[in-house]
């Protein structure tokens, strides 16, 4: 955890003022920004299957993946264990993805339903249309390629742990 740094009262203006034109260059402030915006765009196109855009993604890794431990999800999501049981338990409770018990009782494994891969098939012509809006507003390989250079480089740091 970073250290709180001790703010000298003359200098704080002088300082601030020196950054207040390099708030375009904040990468979190924009990948937010983008986030919100693409967000929005597949919630609207997926709006009529009844699906959010985070509901379709773990559908989606569900099925890759399934059976799939809630655990090994979470790594390739990389989705905190309290997001990822949240939105599990309603895609449950919908009747999207079952869970039962691993041969260890304390592994939970996921996988789609007959209802969960309909759902998922009714969602992906509108996945379709939003991935085109999207690729309008956004170079969709350089997206794909930031994506697999942060998965490979959280990969390789929880190697390392």
């Amino acid at each position: 955890m970073p250290r709180t740094v001790r703010e000298k009262p003359r200098e704080a203006p002088a300082v601030a003022d020196s950054y207040v034109r390099r708030g375009s260059e904040c990468a979190f402030a924009n990948l937010k920004l983008l986030a919100r915006v693409v967000g929005t765009i597949y919630d609207d196109a997926l709006r009529p299957a009844g699906l959010r855009a985070s509901q379709l993604a773990l559908l989606w890794a569900i099925a890759t993946s399934e059976p799939v431990e809630l655990g090994r999800l979470g790594s390739l999501t990389l989705t905190d264990q309290t997001t990822l049981s949240r939105t599990v338990e309603k895609l449950r409770c919908e009747g999207w993805v079952r869970v039962r018990q691993g041969d260890d009782r304390r592994v939970k494994l996921l996988r789609l339903t007959a209802a969960g891969r309909r759902r998922f098939a009714l969602a992906l012509p509108l996945w379709d249309l939003a991935q085109r809006r999207a690729g309008e507003l956004l170079p969709l390989d350089d997206v794909r390629g930031m994506a697999r250079r942060v998965r490979k480089s959280m990969r390789t740091a929880a190697s390392q742990e």
